[in-house]
C-alpha cells in the first residue's frame, strides 16, 4: 500500500510542483514599496512635464526629463533583476525537484521491481494481465511498479490536457483559499 501511495504522489507532484513553484516565486518577488514610490514619482514627473511649455521653460523641462529618464532606467533595472532572480529560482526549484523525484523513482524501481503495487482478484485483468504485471510475473492479476508509474503519468498527463491541472488559476485560487497565502 505504501508503494502505491508513494508512486502515485510522485507522479502527481511531477506536474503540480512547477505550478506551486511559480505561485510561490511570484509571491516572493513582488514589487517593493521603493518600486511603487518610483512609479508614483514617474507619474508626477510626467504630469509636471506635460504642464510645462517646452519652448518657454526648456531648461526646467530638460531637467525634469533627465530626472524622469534616470528614475525610469533604475526602475527597469530593478524590475529586470527581480524577474531574472524569479526565473532562476523557478528553474532551480523545478529541475531540482525533478532530479530528486527521478532518483526516488529509480530507487523504487531498483528495490521494488519484482513487487506488485496492486493485486486484483483472479481474472479481472484477463486480456492484459501479462503486460500489466511485467516484470514481476510471480503474481497473476497484479500491476507492477513500472506499469503503475506509466499509468499514473499517463492519467495525470491526460488530466492536464483536459484543463484539470493546466489551468493554474484554479489551483492558485484553491491554494489561496486553503492556506490564505
Amino acid at each position: 500500500m505504501n508503494l502505491l501511495v508513494i508512486s502515485t504522489v510522485s507522479c502527481v507532484l511531477e506536474y503540480i510542483f512547477p505550478i506551486l513553484v511559480k505561485y510561490i516565486t511570484t509571491r516572493l518577488y513582488t514589487e517593493t514599496k521603493h518600486d511603487l514610490e518610483a512609479r508614483k514619482e514617474l507619474v508626477n514627473l510626467k504630469q509636471e512635464m506635460i504642464e510645462l511649455s517646452i519652448v518657454d521653460e526648456f531648461s526646467k523641462y530638460a531637467k525634469l526629463q533627465r530626472k524622469y529618464n534616470k528614475i525610469e532606467g533604475s526602475l527597469k533595472e530593478t524590475v529586470n533583476m527581480r524577474l531574472s532572480y524569479r526565473i532562476r529560482m523557478q528553474l532551480f526549484a523545478t529541475y531540482g525537484f525533478r532530479v530528486l523525484n527521478g532518483f526516488l523513482v529509480l530507487g523504487l524501481l531498483y528495490f521494488y521491481k519484482n513487487t506488485p503495487v496492486i493485486v486484483f482478484p483472479k481474472g479481472i485483468l484477463w486480456p492484459v494481465q501479462n503486460l500489466l504485471s511485467w516484470p514481476c510475473y510471480s503474481q497473476e492479476d497484479s500491476i507492477s511498479l513500472i506499469m503503475w508509474i506509466i499509468i499514473g503519468r499517463l492519467v495525470v498527463s491526460a488530466c492536464k490536457k483536459d484543463y484539470l491541472l493546466s489551468n493554474s488559476e484554479y489551483l492558485l485560487y484553491i491554494l489561496h483559499f486553503l492556506f490564505n497565502i
